[in-house]
């Protein structure tokens, strides 16, 4: 069986699935080649999902979609830092984070946008992120944005 490494390096193999599910021209369903790639998309996934909403594991996700819709005050950032932190730990531990940034736009103080820099134990020197989207107040939604790719939940 190849290393984690060996299978990141071969163009011909997949790692895992792609989120949001859906078709490819290849596959049934889109992969990822990498497991940077991969990390990225259970890293959405994981914060993304709340508690309960996972069948067979009721505990998976965290809480970000409740705390971004909290008011927002300075203690909101550590709030939201906590809870990525914890998540990761418990169910991402191959996922180092570097940073959580929460930073609000200055012509919409409605909307909030959580940055996660990260890196993974086979590819300590490889960063990357994902930034979480979130809008209080009608017509709002939530979302991720990463360098891979744009999800609009």
């Amino acid at each position: 069986m190849p290393s984690a490494l060996e299978t990141d390096l071969n163009p011909n193999t997949y790692v895992g699935l792609s989120f949001p599910l859906r078709r490819d021209k290849f596959n049934d369903f889109a992969m990822t080649k990498n497991s940077l790639e991969q990390a990225q998309h259970n890293l959405k996934n994981l914060l993304l999902t709340s508690p309960g909403e996972r069948a067979m594991q009721p505990e998976f996700g965290s809480n970000i979609r409740a705390i971004c819709f909290e008011q927002i005050d300075k203690n909101l950032p550590v709030t939201i830092e906590k809870e990525v932190r914890n998540a990761v730990e418990i169910w991402l531990p191959y996922i180092n984070i570097q940073e959580v940034n929460t930073l609000t736009e200055d012509q919409d103080q409605n909307k909030i946008h959580v940055e996660i820099k990260f890196s993974t134990t086979l590819s300590p020197q490889s960063k990357e992120s994902v930034t979480i989207n979130a809008t209080t107040g009608t017509g709002g939604g939530l979302g991720t944005t990463g360098t891979q790719q744009d999800v609009q939940f």
